[in-house]
């Protein structure tokens, strides 16, 4: 066996083997782009190429594994049905242990070879995942072994290694193992991904003990049997969690968790105070993060043993990269090798349109193709000018979707067009459901193209045969070399492809949009991802003594300070004086000290001067301590919070947090303000009142409307140039329903519930030692659309809040109610008395939901 890894050892530097994947490269990149080569492998190249396959897979070396794994997903474009291509290729990915490509390769045939069988049933014994058919690549049972043996670990890998299939894996161990006894925690970066985890684990956890929830709220019914807990949550409902009296958690898996140190991310300092309070807490914190080669910082900035981690580099799926320069008018593909392949091509046009459409057209037809665009309005733009001229596609799950779309956001909206010819659009803008319906109908390839933003970067499993990159950014900055290979990785569905394609695309000669390829194309031809870093251990850019410079109110160290690095700056500060205020162990604390020559004084003067109870500021760390104590200060003279919910009391709350908060100060600035000027805020009032009064999101799109032109208000448009509002310009109604949509996920629900929750503790605190009553908890009706109290229950207990008002309308004899809390209810009771030809959609949801057979 040594000799075979000494061989493969030789084969890696081999010139012949270089030669030789050379030549099949750019066989197969002729066949990409439409043509043919003159001289394919002769007999004796392909026989020598697949020996060579046989010897790699057999070492240790992740760089010889890789191109054992290469050289079989590219000769399967050619040799597909040849029974000694299928033998070696048995032979190298049993080896491999990647037996989901194993089914597509030899296509269920069986290969008669003693070695093959001998080692596929050791896999196939010894790799099986717990309480599931499936088998662990060699790879992920490595990682899987190691989690077992560890309280803390960090793993990572390509996009496509498996990661979430690794953790649940993980968590059905833990169930067995620990007899299920344990409360655990899946941390993901955005609201976009809970359903879509939630959904997964519903399906693959079947003890019965164990409830999946997404709220920080443990609902009575679940409490009062004695049931235990997978909770999925984004940092803002794990802080809650902690925050409150509820049962302990004990494992926290952090998924996507470079979200952590994403340097210009405001949310990055949430994931931190999450995870920070949870140690506290002594849980297990465990973290899955994407291509990136140190996984351990993520250990070392919770003070863990920097021992118990792993990255994986070795692929469960190959890609092949490409770059089309339409302007340039050049086509290369990126060689093994880091040489560059020149391929011929002649589909170019004047027109940006017209370039995108031939490209997909000539290579993405009949395969599955994501189409990255960066921002919505490109996202938008480029799908809808896509599906212009193409023929109408007659389906009758596009036509469900399509009626979806327009009987609960607007007949005008833009997605239909797209969705009448089989494209759709996608960004974290449009409502869960409607986001969900095009994720599934892509996977059952009833749509082939998907237009997006960055939402897949969020962790989104939405995979394709290929992936076209219009830019080399996510907003306006450009991609860092995670972001690319997290994205471009999404190129190739393990089980479906052994290969992907990844295509940078330069259709239109602008900035960022690969208009620099010598440069921006460098992360893709090296395939070279370097080494991550925290700006907490770095100090970079004098972190520290911006912090201290936030918390007493002096200038930056900086004037070219961005909105997002000001708001993280800020965080941190908050975070910092409540890590000196709990006497909380942290890097971020003793580095301050260390770092900023006034960090103790500081420290000091936060301990003598705040008034801010620390169960408080642990749940409020968006706002300055400042303004916080300031409130404090106010004491009784405070505005109460009004009890009716209507426009004039919404307006009334918004300008007491406009007032108190400094919104004009704080929420002005940047490329997408809270607040730009105090005009704003009538248009909140309207949102927030019709979404607290539990109206559905076509209504408040209405009531919005109805507000624009009886108010003759204007509307900004895309190039920030503002128009009066015209009802029969459908251009403007288009915004209004973008805005709408947005606005409520990411404003209402994010931003002013975080401030009013703030506003809302602190007056109650002061109520409480005045003898005053309890104001109501207005961020709570805020965060459900609602502020029926049954509505909120059932959407503790998993269904989404358009659900929740059917049932509560419609269907509530099926549960058992007391003092407000459900405390039983029949699900056969409810699944009869349903209407499932008015409710179809519903009826469909619920089945999902309740794990109904349909």
């Amino acid at each position: 066996m040594s000799l075979l890894k000494e061989l493969a050892k030789k084969a890696l530097n081999d010139s012949y083997l270089e030669t030789l994947v050379h030549k099949l490269e750019k066989t197969y990149g002729y066949h990409f782009v439409g043509n043919s080569i003159n001289n394919p492998l002769t007999e004796k190249e392909y026989t020598d190429l697949l020996r060579f396959g046989d010897i790699l897979c057999r070492s240790d070396l992740t760089e010889a594994r890789n191109l054992a794994y290469k050289i079989i997903s590219l000769l399967y474009n050619f040799y597909s049905e040849d029974k000694f291509f299928k033998m070696q290729a048995a032979t190298v990915l049993v080896k491999l242990g990647n037996f989901p490509s194993l089914q597509l390769a030899i296509n269920s045939e069986e290969i008669d070879l003693d070695e093959v069988m001998v080692e596929s049933i050791i896999k196939k014994t010894y790799q099986i995942a717990p309480d599931s058919k499936n088998i662990f690549t060699d790879a992920q049972y490595q990682v899987f072994e190691e989690l077992k043996d560890s309280n803390h670990f960090s793993f990572s890998g390509p996009t496509s290694f498996g990661k979430s299939f690794i953790i649940e894996s993980f968590i059905k161990f833990l169930i067995k193992e620990r007899n299920a006894s344990d409360n655990i925690v899946i941390l993901v970066p955005t609201r976009a991904l809970i359903n879509q985890v939630t959904t997964k684990l519903k399906k693959e956890i079947s003890e019965p003990k164990y409830k999946i929830l997404s709220h920080p709220t443990v609902p009575l019914l679940y409490k009062s049997k004695g049931n235990k807990y997978i909770f999925v949550f984004t940092p803002e409902r794990l802080i809650s969690y902690l925050s409150n009296d509820n049962p302990a958690i004990n494992y926290v898996f952090v998924d996507e968790a470079q979200k952590l140190i994403t340097q210009d991310d405001s949310r990055a300092p949430l994931f931190y105070h999450a995870l920070m309070l949870a140690k506290r807490k002594s849980v297990n914190l465990y973290f899955s993060s994407p291509n990136i080669i140190n996984s351990e910082i993520f250990l070392q900035l919770f003070g863990n043993s920097t021992e118990e981690t792993l990255s994986v580099t070795e692929n469960s799926v190959a890609q092949n990269r490409f770059f089309i320069d339409c302007i340039e008018k050049r086509v290369i593909m990126f060689a093994e090798n880091g040489e560059e392949i020149d391929l011929p091509y002649d589909s170019y046009s004047t027109n940006e349109h017209n370039n995108l459409k031939n490209a997909i057209t000539l290579i993405g037809n009949n395969v599955q193709n994501i189409i990255y665009c960066n921002t919505v309005d490109d996202t938008i733009n480029y799908a809808l000018q896509y599906a212009k001229n193409l023929n109408d596609k007659k389906n009758t799950n596009l036509s469900s979707l399509i009626e979806l779309v327009q009987t609960t956001m607007h007949e005008e909206y833009y997605l239909v067009d797209c969705l009448k010819k089989g494209i759709a659009f996608h960004f974290g803008g449009l409502p869960q459901r409607i986001r969900e319906k095009i994720e599934l109908l892509f996977r059952d390839k009833i749509i082939d193209n998907i237009f997006c933003t960055s939402t897949l970067l969020e962790g989104v499993n939405l995979p394709a045969k290929n992936i076209f990159i219009l830019s080399n950014a996510i907003g306006l900055r450009k991609f860092s070399d995670v972001d690319f290979w997290n994205l471009a990785g999404r190129a190739g569905r393990l089980t479906k492809d052994l290969s992907g394609n990844i295509v940078c695309l330069r259709i239109v000669d602008k900035r960022n949009r690969w208009d620099s390829p010598k440069k921006d194309l460098k992360v893709i031809k090296e395939k070279k991802i370097g080494k991550v870093e925290s700006i907490l251990m770095t100090n970079r850019g004098r972190f520290y003594t911006n912090i201290g410079n936030s918390i007493v109110g002096k200038p930056f160290t900086r004037k070219n300070v961005s909105e997002n690095e000001k708001k993280m700056l800020d965080s941190y500060g908050n975070i910092l004086a409540y890590h000196d205020l709990s006497k909380t162990d942290s890097i971020l604390r003793s580095m301050f000290i260390d770092n900023n020559n006034d960090g103790a004084s500081i420290l000091n003067k936060i301990d003598s001067r705040n008034q801010v109870p620390n169960d408080i500021l642990a749940q409020s760390m968006t706002i300055k301590l400042q303004y916080q104590n300031d409130i404090v200060a106010f004491g009784k003279l405070l505005p109460q919070i009004p009890l009716e919910v209507n426009y004039q009391n919404c307006l009334e709350i918004l300008n007491i947090l406009y007032n108190f908060y400094n919104w004009k100060g704080e929420e002005s600035g940047g490329t997408k303000p809270l607040a730009k000027n105090k005009n704003i805020l009538t248009y909140y009032a309207v949102l927030m009142n019709s979404w607290i009064n539990s109206k559905p999101l076509n209504i408040i799109i209405k009531d919005v409307i109805k507000d624009f032109v009886s108010n003759n208000k204007e509307i900004f448009l895309n190039n920030n140039q503002s128009e009066l509002f015209d009802s029969k310009n459908r251009i403007h109604i288009n915004k209004i329903v973008n805005n709408v949509v947005s606005d409520i996920e990411n404003v209402l629900r994010f931003k002013i519930k975080y401030y009013l929750s703030n506003y809302i503790l602190l007056i109650n605190n002061i109520n409480k030692g005045e003898g005053l009553p309890m104001s109501k908890d207005w961020s709570e009706y805020l965060e459900y659309g609602t502020t029926d109290k049954i509505i909120i229950e059932l959407q503790n207990l998993g269904f989404p809040r358009h659900l929740a008002t059917i049932l509560k309308k419609n269907y509530i004899d099926s549960f058992i109610i007391q003092d407000y809390n459900i405390i039983d209810f029949s699900e056969n009771e409810l699944k009869n008395a349903i209407d499932k030809e008015k409710y179809y959609e519903e009826y469909i949801e619920l089945s999902e939901i309740l794990d109904w057979e349909k």
